[in-house]
C-alpha cells in the first residue's frame, strides 16, 4: 500500500549498540506479540512550537509516515500500519515555522495520545526549555516511551532533563559547545550524524533528522522497510557500517509499541 503523507491540519507537508539493540528489540517484540498484550502500531509524536526548524520536524515526519505503510502488516485491506504520526504542541493554536509556514497542531499536550516515540526538533528550542508546562509534559511522557529522539538543538531538552547524563550525544555543529556546557556529564560528539543510546537518540542538525528517523525505522522494522522508505523519498541514505551491521533485513513480526493507547 502507498504510505500516508499528511501533517496535521492544513499543512502538508550513536550510537546503536550494534547488533545487540536490534536483536534485543526483535526478541522482545516476538515475546510480547506472542502474548498479544501490546498494539503493533507505534505512536510517533512530532513536537512543534513557535520557531521550530522546518526540516527538523518535516524530515522525520516524512520518514515515519512513509514507513507506516511500508512496514504495515496483515492481510490486504486490513493492514495495521507501523506508525501513527501526529503533531503535538502546547496548545492547538497555529505555530509558525521559520517565519513563513503556519502549522496547525493535531493535538495539544493536554489531549495527545501516549507516544511510543517522541521527536523533538530544533530551532527556537527555548520555546520548549523555558516553558514549564511543556517541559513537564515532555518529562512525563519520556519516561514511558520506547525511544526519545531529538534533531538539532532539540537535544537541549534532553540535557535539561538529565537524559544525556553518562551518555554520548550530538547536535547541530554550531551548538556542540553549548550542549556540552548544558550537559557536562554527557560526551558531546562533533561530526556525528547521529548517536543512538537505545532510549535516547540525538542527531545533528536539519537534514540529519531524516537519517536519524531512517535509522530508527531500520532498527525497529528492519533494513528493508528503511530502504523502501528512502527509495520512495529519493533520499540517498547510506548508514555507517557500525550501524548497518546491527540491522536485521526484515522482522517476521516487528516489535510492538511500548505504550498503551
Amino acid at each position: 500500500m502507498k504510505p500516508v503523507h499528511a501533517l496535521a491540519g492544513s499543512v502538508l507537508l550513536a550510537l546503536v549498540s550494534s547488533s545487540s539493540i536490534a536483536a534485543e528489540a526483535s526478541a522482545a517484540g516476538a515475546k510480547v506479540s506472542a502474548a498479544g498484550t501490546k498494539p503493533f502500531t507505534r505512536n510517533v509524536a512530532i513536537v512543534v512550537y513557535e520557531g521550530v526548524e522546518l526540516l527538523d520536524f518535516a524530515g522525520p515526519t516524512e520518514v515515519f509516515t512513509s514507513a507506516a505503510g511500508f512496514g504495515a502488516r496483515g492481510e490486504k485491506g486490513k493492514e495495521e500500519e507501523a506508525f501513527r504520526v501526529y503533531t503535538v504542541a502546547v496548545s492547538k493554536a497555529p505555530i509558525t515555522s521559520q517565519g513563513m509556514l503556519k502549522v496547525m497542531p493535531e493535538f495539544s499536550i493536554d489531549d495527545a495520545p501516549a507516544p511510543d516515540i517522541v521527536v523533538l526538533p530544533g530551532g527556537n528550542s527555548k520555546a520548549m526549555t523555558e516553558d514549564p508546562k511543556f517541559m513537564a509534559w515532555i518529562e512525563r511522557v519520556s519516561k514511558a516511551t520506547e525511544v526519545n529522539m531529538s534533531v538539532c538543538t532539540g537535544a537541549f531538552v534532553w540535557a535539561k532533563l538529565g537524559l544525556l547524563d553518562g551518555k554520548s550525544s550530538t547536535t547541530w555543529y554550531g551548538a556542540t559547545d553549548k550542549l556540552q556546557a548544558a550537559a557536562p556529564k554527557s560526551t558531546v560528539q562533533e561530526g556525528r550524524r547521529l548517536v543512538d543510546n537505545g532510549h535516547v537518540l540525538t542527531t545533528a542538525g536539519v537534514s540529519a533528522g531524516i537519517d536519524g528517523a531512517l535509522h530508527l525505522v531500520a532498527r525497529l522494522l528492519g533494513r528493508q522497510v528503511a530502504d523502501k522508505t528512502a527509495q520512495y523519498m529519493e533520499y540517498h541514505w547510506t548508514p555507517e557500517a557500525y550501524l548497518a551491521k546491527g540491522y536485521v533485513a526484515t522482522l517476521t513480526e516487528a516489535p510492538p509499541a511500548h505504550a498503551s493507547k
